[in-house]
């Protein structure tokens, strides 16, 4: 019985070190964050909030040049289906061949911004009711957000929703 709670001890004792560890990293990663001259951007993104928008930031990166147009980044971040086709079959799938971490980051942001951003949470329910899993419904969204802050990070302008739903309704009407 004591060796067991000379364990315990020693056990909550090595977790105090390694929270103060992580207390530390994340006031670094903040501070840097803060610094970086992109951060406004990815800070206005709804939902973000001081845990994604330094992790969107990292994987955004700051060179402008490096993607040509949105469809390399949706690539890159893993959210634009792949056509599988075999015989007769002909489907889209899940993209494998991707940044993993960049894909994560994405997925885990379109989740948020349900919460937060109405036409986000129209559109998920509007795939959830096509009969998409959760996520691919997600990935759907994921999509349309990469294309959003594409815009955003070449133009260096902060997140305004009535912006994007203004440019939504301009290409409805195009494409109706």
């Amino acid at each position: 019985m004591r060796a067991k709670c000379r364990l315990m001890l020693a056990l909550v004792g090595q977790l105090e070190v390694v929270k103060e560890q992580i207390a530390a990293y994340d006031k670094e990663i903040d501070r840097l964050f803060q610094q970086h001259s992109d951060s406004k951007i990815f800070a206005s993104l709804p939902g973000a909030a001081r845990r994604l928008a330094p992790r969107l930031l990292a994987e955004w990166g700051d060179e402008r040049d490096r993607y040509e147009n949105a469809a390399v980044v949706q690539a890159l971040a893993g959210t634009s289906p792949v056509l599988f086709q075999s015989g007769k079959y002909r489907f889209a799938r899940q993209r494998k061949s991707c940044v993993k971490p960049f894909r994560r980051v994405m997925h885990l942001f379109s989740f948020q911004s349900i919460r937060w951003v109405p036409w986000a949470r129209e559109y998920y329910y509007a795939k959830r009711c096509q009969g998409k899993t959760h996520h691919e419904a997600l990935r759907a969204l994921a999509n349309i957000w990469v294309r959003i802050i594409f815009a955003m990070w070449k133009n260096r302008t902060c997140y305004d929703e009535a912006a994007f739903i203004a440019a939504r309704s301009r290409h409805f009407n195009r494409v109706a």
